[in-house]
This record gives C-alpha cells, structure tokens and sequence, in this order.
C-alpha cells in the first residue's frame, strides 16, 4: 500500500496543480455540484494508481459535505455576492481558502483503503454519481485532462 499524504503535502499538490486545471474544475463545482476538493484527490489517487469503488467514492463525497456546506459555500457566495468590496472580498478569499484545507483534511481521513492496479478514471466514476448523463459533463471532463496534461 502507498503512503497517504500529509494535508500539507496535500495541500501543496492542489496548489501546483490547481493553475492549470482551475477553468475545468470550476465549471464541473458550479455547473454540477462537484466538489474541487474531492475532484482534485481523485485526480491525486488516478496519478498514484489507486482505485476506489463506487461506494467508497460516495462515502469521501459524504464525508466532505458539512464542512462544504457549513462552512465553504456561505463564504464562497459571500465572496461572490461582494465582488464590488474588494477588500472585504480578499479576507473572504482568504477564509474560503482555510475551509478549503478544512475540506482537504476531512477528506483525508476519511480515506478508504486503495488497491494498486491498473488505472482507474476516478473522476468519471464520480461525476457519474454526481450526474448520470455523462453527455452533461463529458466535454469538460475533457477539457480538465487536457489541461492536466500540459
């Protein structure tokens, strides 16, 4: 079994990679309720050749649900709702960005056990949970791998 990460290595992984993929991610949170955080340790696993089930890609999206819900999303539409303060906007980034790595360390552990093998599109199997119809989605799936590739 591979070695889980820390939250800071974590944490470091989602901000070199989250750059170059943010447009993708944020499109798939705000067009169909996907959860960046989630998407982007299910992106980590996929690098790491781990594999989930289902069921057990379920359970992280639960487990990471009251602190989205609690604490990130009232922020994250304050912040929005006062884009014309930008001051007040910025402490509001800055406190979205500290729920986020709440987020990071709820999904950390809750981490089901992984088995190596061959690679598994995690990412697919969670957006599929999210909205069955893959025609929805596919195509930013598709954006969020080319962009990953660069």
């Amino acid at each position: 079994m591979a070695k889980l990460p820390t939250t800071e290595q974590f944490w470091q992984f989602c901000l070199e990679c989250y750059p170059a993929i943010q447009q993708p991610l944020l499109r798939l949170q705000d067009n169909w309720g996907a959860n960046v955080n989630l998407l982007l340790l299910l992106l980590y696993a996929e690098q790491q050749h781990w594999h989930w089930s289902a069921a057990e890609i379920a359970r992280l999206h639960q487990a990471v649900l009251p602190v989205n819900q609690q604490v990130t999303l009232p922020i994250r539409q304050l912040r929005r709702q006062l884009s014309e303060q930008p001051t007040i906007k910025a402490a509001l980034l800055q406190a979205e960005l500290a729920a986020e790595q709440l987020e990071q360390q709820a999904l950390l552990a809750a981490l089901p056990e992984h088995t190596a093998g061959k690679a598994a599109d995690l990412i697919r199997d969670y957006l599929t949970q999210l909205a069955p119809s893959t025609e929805r989605w596919q195509q930013t799936l598709f954006d969020l791998r080319q962009s990953q590739a660069r």
